[in-house]
C-alpha cells in the first residue's frame, strides 16, 4: 500500500525545472511508490507532473526508459542552486 503524499518544499520543484531545462543528469536515490523497493541511479529529469494530489518527476534512466518518481520518495533531495 502506498504511503500518503507529503508535500515537498517549493525549491525542489525549481531545482528539477532547472535540471529539465539544462538537460542535466542527477544521481538520485528513491523508493518505488508501489513496491517500496529502493533504487539509485544517474537519471535525466524530463518533466514535472501532478497526479491525484501528488507531485512526480518523470526521468529517463540509464537504459533510456522513462520512470515516474514521486517527489517525497526521493531520499537524497537535490539542493538549491545558487
Amino acid at each position: 500500500m502506498a504511503q500518503p503524499y507529503i508535500p515537498v518544499p517549493h525549491f525542489i520543484h525549481e531545482r528539477f525545472t532547472i535540471a529539465i531545462m539544462c538537460n542535466e543528469s542527477m544521481n538520485l536515490h528513491w523508493q518505488d511508490e508501489q513496491s517500496g523497493m529502493s533504487y539509485m541511479g544517474n537519471v535525466f529529469p524530463q518533466d514535472l507532473l501532478e497526479e491525484k494530489g501528488a507531485d512526480y518527476v518523470l526521468v529517463k534512466n540509464q537504459d533510456g526508459k522513462m520512470v515516474k518518481i514521486r517527489l517525497d520518495l526521493i531520499r537524497n533531495m537535490p539542493t538549491p542552486v545558487k
